[in-house]
């Protein structure tokens, strides 16, 4: 657990960009750039930077999505269609964000997954991105349950599965790069395992968790911790003591519309966490307007955590900065990754955002002024 004494490291070297995977009002892909560091404090003039979208052509919805080095990837899905019925691609583009001048065909294809995949889970570990589930429809046996793509060869390889599979939903995964391994669960069974990236095993792991890890939550790894976010509370379980924390993020109210955090606003895409550095932490998630804003606000909350110690141990989350961006147009966010990487940040001249700003009122006063506690 992080020390009570402990406090945001100010280094430039600590500064991250999150790339948010989001779809428009047409249900197409859309990415954007975010700086994410300690010092999230407002402009001097209390104005909201608009971002401008990352554009990108024919990338399959619904696909995984990793950050290697200075390269984003969006990992199968399934092309965009008027039935419900997903058609799981194998398809892998990537995008350096280290181009200054985006297009839409500044993404490229590269070589297809061995099996089609749609909303599959993707983890980054030692640069080589893990792709977990996914398999949609029928498919002949043997098939991969999950791959591994290795960035610098550009080759998939299948993964032994592990002895037993999950029987429920809410599969969750997460890197432990300290350890060279994976911790593979589900919210909805007893299922819980250890993949150890070096010799490719499996080991099952007895837990006691308290809190479930929602569907469609992500969850990231501090060393023996694993932590999430869900309705304004944030929950960690240390899987080598097997010990439960939680704790609600305190001011988080007083920088972001607590409706903007739950159901049914979040649809199926909940606001992302990401650690940032020792015992800081990012929350992203979006503000919804009407169709006559045509508008939506991207919410960054700089959070810190410690904990309270005594009998009592549990979590002490805090806001201590947040800063928000106008998108100016409608769309759901899907998801966002980080990288210590500064790539593409464009953003809309700040003298130009006067009318804009003005657009963005509605009845409890100016939205996205940017708050610093």
């Amino acid at each position: 657990m992080f020390s009570a004494s402990s406090s945001p490291l100010s280094s430039r070297s600590h500064e991250k960009t999150a790339y948010v995977r989001a779809l428009n009002v047409n249900s197409e892909m859309e990415f954007y750039s975010v700086p994410i560091n300690h010092d999230v404090s407002g402009g001097e003039d209390g104005s909201v930077r608009v971002l401008t979208p990352i554009k990108a052509a024919k990338i399959p919805l619904h696909g995984g999505f990793a950050a290697v080095d200075n390269k984003l990837y969006s990992i199968g899905g399934d092309p965009f269609s008027i039935e419900s019925i997903y058609r799981p691609v194998r398809s892998l583009f990537t995008f350096d964000t280290s181009c200054r001048l985006p297009t839409k065909s500044s993404w490229k294809k590269r070589p297809s997954m061995l099996i089609g995949r749609v909303f599959p889970l993707t983890v980054v570990i030692y640069g080589k991105i893990f792709v977990f589930e996914g398999i949609d429809g029928p498919v002949p046996d043997p098939r991969p349950w999950a791959e591994v793509f290795d960035t610098k060869s550009g080759r998939w390889t299948s993964l032994s599965p592990p002895p037993q599979l999950s029987t429920g939903y809410g599969l969750f995964a997460v890197a432990l790069p300290d350890f060279g391994k994976i911790l593979v669960g589900s919210c909805e069974d007893e299922f819980l395992y250890t993949y150890y990236v070096g010799d490719g095993s499996w080991e099952r792991r007895d837990h006691k968790m308290v809190y479930e890890i929602p569907c469609n939550v992500k969850p990231v790894a501090v060393e023996t911790m694993v932590f999430w976010f869900h309705d304004r509370y944030l929950y960690a379980y240390d899987f080598v003591d097997k010990w439960s924390y939680s704790g609600c993020i305190k001011d988080l109210e007083k920088v972001v519309p607590l409706g903007s955090l739950m159901p049914p606003n979040v649809e199926l895409f909940y606001p992302t966490l990401h650690h940032v550095a020792d015992n800081l932490f990012s929350l992203l998630c979006l503000e919804y307007f009407s169709a006559t804003h045509k508008a939506t606000l991207l919410h960054c909350v700089m959070f810190s955590i410690s904990d309270q110690g005594g009998e009592d141990v549990d979590l002490n989350p805090t806001v201590m900065s947040a800063k928000s961006y106008a998108i100016p147009t409608p769309i759901n966010i899907l998801d966002a990754v980080v990288m210590s990487y500064f790539g593409v940040v464009d953003w809309v001249d700040i003298s130009k955002l006067r009318m804009f700003q003005a657009s963005l009122m509605y009845n409890v006063g100016e939205v996205g002024v940017n708050n610093t506690l």
